[in-house]
């Protein structure tokens, strides 16, 4: 295990005993004290006082076992002192100290414990993705490894309402950066109706605006995956090309934000997008005048390059990196906001034991016919004990109905937790 890495205790993971610690934290020889004059004159300095005259003995023996707080003060590095205060340890009274249950290398039972049950994961995530009924990838991050686990991970999928999560980073990192506040009032009004799933729509029935807080439209952006929410929130950010410059400042591979939430739906259902679209129902009935035919060349052309694609495990690793990060870090304020999201009740989180917890995104696409296309789910699963899966299995398109869709993600969900109990047997209560 390397010991270059700088020592810190990661804010946002529990410190558990075991492989989930031992992969939660890593450098752990620590510099305590650089320099410590009390050790080193009862150690050099007795010697010393040992050879003088009797007349000095008595005289000057205590200043050499005891030096006065003038001399002891000055030989503190103020860069120590601080790298003490961060981890809140306990003053050592040697130069340097460890942690011996991360500093042991994991021994041959733990390593041969997380291999069989990794081997057990992978099988399982093979036969659930072979047997499904339509183009699924499934990516996985465990505790232990930077290994991911998956299947058909590097491609990219459409994404639909996961891409809320670039939205919401994009407008986290600006609060970050002191150029938006959250409790800003924005206005929303008629012209920023979009399509679909839009619940804050209804405080436009009996005015023309209203004002919401940046906080306020992040909450029913992610949390309840609000179409009309997210697109203000585009706006306030500075458009689709400011999201793309967020992810390409953090070199983010493998992942497209589209032009938006009425073109990108325009675009896939074969329509060219009007303003009078915005009214009523007036896009579905459009949408169901155009011949299937075109539907369906415009879909598979969607399908093919979509133009919000994304890979499962380029998303599963963005959330590995999230976890990592400070509180106040951009990434890790989105896992908790992604803490409180409230769709998608009978995906991942229906696979989900007793005690465990999920930090998610979900996305659903339109629907031609029997197809049904990006049905997904993003997110953190984390045990009782503390350690996390980043998991994201998403659909590009199915003929199958909302239990088989549905099941896929519950049992991956279940795979995870089953994984998590065959190295930690006694972490949780087995349901």
């Amino acid at each position: 295990m390397s010991t270059k890495r700088p020592f810190r205790f990661p804010e946002t993971r529990s410190l558990i005993g075991g492989l989930c610690l031992a992969a939660a934290i890593t450098g752990i020889t620590v510099t305590a004290n650089a320099y410590e004059p009390s050790a080193e004159k009862q150690t050099a300095g007795k010697p010393k006082a040992e050879k003088q005259s009797a007349e000095k003995q008595t005289a000057g023996k205590p200043k050499a076992e005891k030096p006065s707080a003038a001399k002891t003060a000055p030989a503190k590095p103020k860069a120590t002192k601080t790298e003490q205060e961060k981890p809140n340890v306990a003053k050592p009274s040697a130069s340097t100290f460890t942690i011996p249950s991360l500093e042991d290398k994991p021994t041959n039972a733990q390593t041969n414990a997380q291999s069989a049950a990794d081997e057990t994961l992978r099988n399982d995530i093979d036969t659930l993705w072979k047997k499904f009924p339509g183009r699924a990838g499934i990516a996985i991050y465990t505790p232990f490894s930077d290994d991911i686990i998956g299947r058909r991970h590097t491609e990219r999928f459409p994404q639909q309402s996961v891409s809320k999560m670039w939205v919401a980073l994009t407008i986290l990192e600006q609060e970050a950066a002191g150029k938006l506040s959250l409790d800003k009032k924005i206005r929303v009004s008629r012209d920023d109706i979009v399509v679909f799933s839009q619940p804050i729509k209804q405080y436009l029935s009996s005015q023309d605006s209203f004002e919401m807080s940046v906080r306020e439209l992040l909450a029913h952006a992610v949390n309840a995956s609000d179409n009309l929410a997210n697109s203000v929130l585009i706006r306030v950010a500075g458009g689709p090309q400011a999201i793309n410059q967020m992810l390409d400042r953090r070199k983010v591979q493998s992942i497209r934000f589209g032009p938006g939430e009425v073109l990108l739906q325009s675009a896939i259902a074969g329509l060219n997008w009007q303003p009078e679209y915005r009214k009523g129902n007036a896009f579905k009935e459009q949408r169901s005048r155009i011949p299937m035919e075109k539907r369906r060349a415009a879909l598979d052309k969607y399908l093919a390059s979509p133009l919000d694609g994304a890979a499962p495990g380029t998303i599963a690793l963005v959330l590995k990196r999230f976890g990592e990060r400070a509180p106040n870090d951009p990434g890790a304020k989105l896992l908790k906001l992604m803490a409180g999201t409230y769709t998608g009740r009978s995906r991942l989180r229906s696979g989900l034991a007793p005690g465990w917890s999920l930090a998610h995104k979900t996305g659903t696409g339109q629907v031609l016919g029997s197809i049904s296309t990006a049905i997904n789910d993003v997110g953190v699963m984390k045990a009782p004990d503390g350690c996390r899966y980043q998991v994201a299995v998403m659909i590009a398109e199915t003929r199958a109905g909302k239990e088989v869709t549905n099941g896929l993600m519950q049992n991956v969900a279940r795979a995870v937790v089953r994984h998590h109990r065959q190295i930690h047997p006694k972490a949780e209560k087995t349901s």
